[in-house]
């Protein structure tokens, strides 16, 4: 994969992997369960989950799957999920170390794939739908997530604005596109020029509970790949001055707490 955007490596997602399982698993969840439901997922067939991170989606349906291949290219997220897979004694669930944009398995094996916020890292994006296209079954089903533009998004506003008001210098993050993908008519259209039909794009609003400002920020900050490279560059003390610069921000537009900040995303369905 190219190094040109740092999310499209693997170091970065190895360093929130235990991040992901405490903070934002448990808020994916959300996601994974209206994509399940939009792509109506029946509970049978084998099942692919690209980019699937510590497991959040496949470890919600292994229950029901009859086979599940959770891929990803962070061998952080992969001994998390691991890790789970063998501590509830899981039997249907395989995972591999695997480039989302060149999948090792055959045409037409999965009846359902899911990619929950990984896609829209992908360098080559088309070659990642392709890719899950190819390795579909005809009639099967695809659900893919990405998030909206932070113009939509409360948690998103707020996290945004405190790294603005610490790091002054850098972009705003509302005027920027993340690789495109919060562009509805955009998503659409890549996922029809892979090959899918009946395509359909969602808006999903997932929720953030905020009780405590300082909770709040340093969850965001161990689950958000971003930050938690910036934070290791910066070290300690300098990253002490800028939490503190975060937190006054966060401080001052919080105020009535607790809070519930919401952050949509959008959910593309299809089927081959």
């Amino acid at each position: 994969m190219s190094n040109k955007n740092p999310m499209s490596a693997p170091e970065p997602w190895t360093l929130v992997a235990e991040g992901y399982v405490t903070d934002t698993q448990p808020v994916f969840e959300q996601y994974c369960r209206k994509a399940l439901e939009l792509v109506g997922f029946n509970g049978s067939g084998k099942v692919l989950d690209v980019a699937c991170g510590p497991g959040t989606l496949s470890l919600l349906i292994h229950g029901d799957a009859g086979e599940i291949h959770g891929i990803d290219f962070s061998p952080g997220m992969l001994e998390c999920f691991n890790r789970e897979i063998a501590r509830r004694g899981i039997a249907n669930i395989k995972t591999w170390r695997m480039d989302g944009q060149n999948l090792e398995f055959g045409d037409g094996e999965f009846d359902w794939a899911f990619s929950i916020f990984g896609l829209m890292f992908f360098p080559d994006r088309g070659k990642g739908f392709r890719e899950i296209m190819r390795t579909l079954k005809p009639g099967g089903r695809a659900a893919i997530t990405s998030w909206a533009p932070v113009s939509d998004s409360t948690a998103m506003q707020m996290m945004f604005g405190a790294m603005q008001a610490a790091f002054p210098k850098k972009p705003e993050a509302s005027s920027t596109k993340i690789l495109n993908l919060e562009d509805p008519d955009n998503f659409r259209m890549e996922m029809q020029q892979a090959g899918f039909t009946d395509v359909a794009i969602t808006a999903y609003d997932g929720h953030w509970q905020v009780d405590n400002v300082e909770t709040f920020l340093d969850s965001m900050v161990r689950g958000s790949a971003p930050i938690a490279m910036l934070k290791n560059q910066l070290g300690e003390q300098v990253w002490a001055d800028k939490r503190a610069i975060m937190l006054a921000y966060l401080k001052e537009k919080l105020v009535d707490l607790p809070a519930t900040l919401n952050s949509r995303a959008w959910i593309g369905t299809g089927s081959k």
